[in-house]
């Protein structure tokens, strides 16, 4: 005689909570596997700031250098620029002294008997060095001031002066020259011109004077 076999267990409730059981497993699993994955993405973005945050810092480190190199240099070329104009006025100013002893003695020359200077001054304004000068003298005669106007450019040193008054006092005649000093002449005083030719002459209208 054949039984029927009929398994009185569970069977789908069991497959349920296996299939459940695995389920939340794989979920377990996968949320874990997603918080590394998340922790390790986070700590490699974090390194990289933190490697880019580093290489900021020292390039504005390095700028920050460059600019104080910059500034020295901008202070060192301000004071080489400085050293050169105190320089050039210097030597200007060592010009001028020895130009205006030159140009002392070259006058004393062109004076003529009767008549004596006064000043002479060189106009400058605001740092400025002229070659321009202001002659003032006294002279018992206007004919002498004429000479010595006539004698002023032959000399090489100056341009043709300029009357800029002559006036009359007790001892004479006061005048003020204007005259422009001419640029890259040397003044050799002749300290053998007038005086040496003076004897020559006589000499030449005298020949049996030495006799």
């Amino acid at each position: 005689m054949n039984l029927i076999k009929i398994n009185l267990l569970p069977y789908r409730e069991l497959e349920e909570q296996r299939l459940k059981k695995q389920f939340q497993v794989i979920m377990i699993v996968g949320a874990i596997a997603g918080v590394l994955a998340a922790a390790a993405v986070y700590a490699t973005l974090l390194g990289m700031v933190e490697n880019q945050l580093g290489r900021n810092e020292s390039l504005q480190t390095g700028i920050a250098g460059l600019d104080k190199e910059l500034a020295e240099i901008k202070t060192l070329n301000e004071q080489k620029r400085n050293f050169l104009e105190r320089r050039q006025k210097v030597a200007e100013l060592d010009n001028k002294r020895f130009e205006g002893a030159r140009i002392i003695d070259t006058l004393n020359q062109l004076v003529p008997d009767g008549a004596y200077l006064l000043s002479l001054t060189g106009d400058a304004s605001k740092n400025i060095i002229s070659n321009q000068y202001t002659i003032t003298g006294k002279a018992i005669s206007d004919n002498k001031v004429a000479m010595f106007m006539t004698a002023l450019p032959s000399t090489g040193v100056f341009d043709p002066p300029e009357l800029l008054k002559i006036e009359k006092t007790n001892d004479g005649q006061q005048f003020s020259l204007k005259a422009l000093l001419l640029e890259n002449k040397v003044v050799i005083p002749d300290s053998e011109g007038p005086s040496a030719s003076a004897p020559a002459s006589s000499a030449a209208s005298n020949p049996e004077g030495g006799k």
